[in-house]
């Protein structure tokens, strides 16, 4: 049981073209499968520990262990060689993370693309009561396309008690959740840790806690909180720190339920809009002529509906001069059409763990004039709220205004309650909890998908508190389409 070289043949099919990784244990190979010709990774058990019979024992159960769950994000096991302990596995193209990192920070969007799709991987190994225990940067392989695919599980397992109870620590410094760090029982909820620990160095260029040496690193979790991404990193979303920053914390009932729901609220933070192709790059196969721009018609439309309107405007002010009367500006306020004018809308979220709010960024999307948009709650597990009396948005009026109603529409949301508070005069950004808007002026329970609260108040800003998310399966949110004000 030598050392492997470039040219030899492991098992009679396995020629071995070039070195891809080096660990602790097992040295990683370039591979070509002679029988079936392809490209195939072998990993293989550094010879002088191939002599443990404990470190034999785990790499057979990786490879069974990974034998057992297929899914697109994880790296598939086809065969193992007997000839020296050695796993053959999928050949993935590219960089794997840590190299990646090594480049930049990825952005907002590669971030959540990465965390959402590694957690989709997760949640089938899950499935299977496995739980992988060392998702790291250099874990995660990136193939030409940018898709994610974890791989190592050397020492994953369905009974993670077993080894953590011996006192010995497997894992990562830098992203070991603080169970395995006391050598407790794990669950799935230690790999939420590790990809929250990966995604918060991804966004940052930093890990969540890096010290002199492995030991101080690893306890370094039990002693302090990480930096929060907000304070460090304002320009990340508040609703995507948020998610990453609920993945570290140090008890794992604090954190997301399991790695299905990490990853839906991952994909809730995704971009609003998609680009679009460039005009230069035409579909594969299409002709390669020039295409002539499609003539665009709307402004002249438009230009001719401005001139038929300012045509009207000045027949309705000679009109009104030749009967010597004012011309009447009610039927010009479109405001007054739709009802009260809302200057802006802020997320308001004082009982929460940042600044400014849950998804701020798409306040704007309750006032828009546009149901098929919509301003969402952060999930939660329950429709209380957690432990919060609530959240909400801030509108800021055009001016005083006495309020009459207020009419909420949500995403077909049920059974849900709201508190309606008017004031004059307060800053959303200043505000540190819902009493400083004044009173309940208004509200409901069991309130359905369109709501019409009646209010009787004068202000300037107007506060939809909401304390109960309504009927749904956990984690639930509340959805707001559009907010107008009477």
């Amino acid at each position: 049981m030598g050392s492997i070289e470039t040219g030899q043949v492991l098992d009679g099919r396995y020629r071995i073209v070039a070195r891809r990784a080096a660990g602790a244990t097992a040295t990683v190979w370039k591979t070509e499968d002679e029988f079936l010709r392809r490209l195939v990774a072998v990993k293989v058990l550094h010879p002088h520990l191939a002599a443990d019979a404990d470190l034999r024992a785990r790499f057979i159960e990786e490879a069974r262990t990974a034998a057992t769950v297929t899914h697109p994000n994880l790296v598939a096991v086809y065969d193992s060689i007997t000839e020296q302990p050695g796993i053959v596995l999928e050949w993935v193209e590219g960089l794997d993370l840590r190299q990646r990192l090594d480049q930049g920070p990825l952005s907002a969007a590669e971030t959540i693309e990465l965390g959402a799709s590694m957690c989709e991987g997760l949640a089938a190994l899950h499935e299977r009561s496995l739980v992988h225990r060392d998702v790291k940067p250099a874990n995660i392989l990136l193939d030409t396309r940018g898709l994610p695919k974890l791989t190592d599980f050397g020492i994953a397992t369905a009974n993670a008690g077993d080894r953590t109870a011996t006192g010995v620590v497997l894992g990562t410094a830098k992203y070991l959740a603080p169970e395995q760090v006391r050598g407790q029982e794990l669950d799935g909820r230690t790999d939420v840790f590790a990809l929250a620990a990966v995604l918060y160095e991804a966004l940052s260029g930093r890990a969540p806690w890096a010290r002199e040496g492995d030991l101080p690193t690893a306890l370094a979790r039990l002693e302090e909180a990480p930096a929060d991404l907000r304070v460090t990193h304002p320009s990340i979303s508040h609703a995507l720190t948020t998610a990453i920053m609920r993945g570290l914390e140090r008890e794992p009932a604090d954190r997301w339920a399991d790695a299905a729901a990490f990853g839906r609220a991952l994909r809730d933070n995704a971009p609003l809009t998609v680009a679009q192709p460039a005009a230069s790059d035409p579909p594969a196969g299409s002709p390669t002529r020039p295409v002539r721009p499609r003539r665009r018609r709307w402004p002249r439309i438009v230009g001719v509906l401005v001139l038929i309107a300012i045509g009207l405007l000045g027949w309705t002010l000679v009109s009104s001069i030749l009967r010597d009367t004012p011309p009447s500006t009610a039927e010009l306020d479109p405001a007054d059409a739709a009802g009260i004018a809302i200057r802006t809308a802020e997320a308001f979220d004082p009982e929460g763990s940042g600044v400014p709010g849950e998804h701020n960024d798409r306040a704007r999307l309750s006032i828009d004039l546009d149901p098929s948009t919509s301003w969402p709650t952060e999930s939660y597990e329950d429709r209380g709220l957690g432990v919060k009396s609530g959240v909400g948005l801030v509108l800021a009026l055009d001016r005083v205004h006495d309020v009459n109603e207020v009419t909420v529409r949500t995403v077909d949301a049920a059974d849900w309650a709201a508190e309606i508070r008017v004031t004059t005069g307060v800053d959303a950004a200043e505000a540190r909890s819902i009493a400083d808007f004044g009173p309940i002026v208004g509200g409901g329970t069991g309130l359905g998908p369109v709501a019409t609260l009646a209010v009787d108040a004068t202000g300037d800003t107007v506060v939809v508190w909401i304390t109960d998310l309504g009927a749904g399966a956990t984690p639930v949110r509340l959805s707001i389409s559009e907010i107008t004000i009477r």
